[in-house]
């Protein structure tokens, strides 16, 4: 919308905040039945793609119109919803792991909103995505399942999995040198 800006989410509105003075610039709806809104934003080209609860993935662009800045939708899809899960962008593609079918790994068009491909579901609650130099993503879900999947995957096939504890894993994998903590 041409305001450097901070955009986040608050308890019930995603916000866009003018950087310099902390003024409200914009603000659309984002309430979720816990009031709970955990998944980070994305920033593409001109977009921001957000997940919000009942309301699937969708990108946004912020536009000037009659001197106010006003969200846009671009597009949404319904074939993912983040819960827990920040996606992750790779290229124009953006990668996560969907609420859906309780817990679903995805690939969709970050320009287009198409999907590209879906894992099976019944994954785990949550995941944490790391890309490795733009080469394989670890996927390291909460019932301790490390999966390691290529950046360039035009379907969910992973590489390798590891079971890497006996019992749930919710903290963010660390990779040091050839170690991953």
């Amino acid at each position: 919308g041409g305001v450097r800006q901070v955009v986040n989410f608050t308890q019930k509105e995603l916000i866009g905040v003018d950087s310099t003075t902390g003024k409200l610039l914009w603000r659309m709806p984002a309430k979720s039945q816990y009031e709970e809104n955990s998944v980070t934003i994305v920033p593409y080209k001109d977009m921001l793609i957000i997940s919000r609860e009942g309301m699937g993935l969708s990108a946004i662009r912020v536009e000037k119109e009659g001197g106010q800045l006003l969200p846009r939708e671009v597009w949404n899809t319904k074939d993912a919803q983040l819960y827990l899960n920040s996606p992750v962008l790779q290229g124009n593609t953006i990668f996560g792991m969907s609420a859906m079918k309780k817990g679903q790994f995805f690939a969709i068009d970050a320009d287009t909103g198409k999907t590209l491909w879906q894992g099976p579901g019944r994954m785990g609650e949550n995941a944490a995505i790391l890309n490795l130099a733009g080469k394989v993503f670890l996927l390291l879900t909460n019932e301790a399942n490390l999966i390691v999947l290529p950046t360039d995957a035009k379907e969910f096939a992973p590489l390798v999995q590891y079971t890497v504890a006996k019992s749930p894993t919710w903290a963010h994998p660390a990779v040091i040198g050839n170690r991953i903590l």
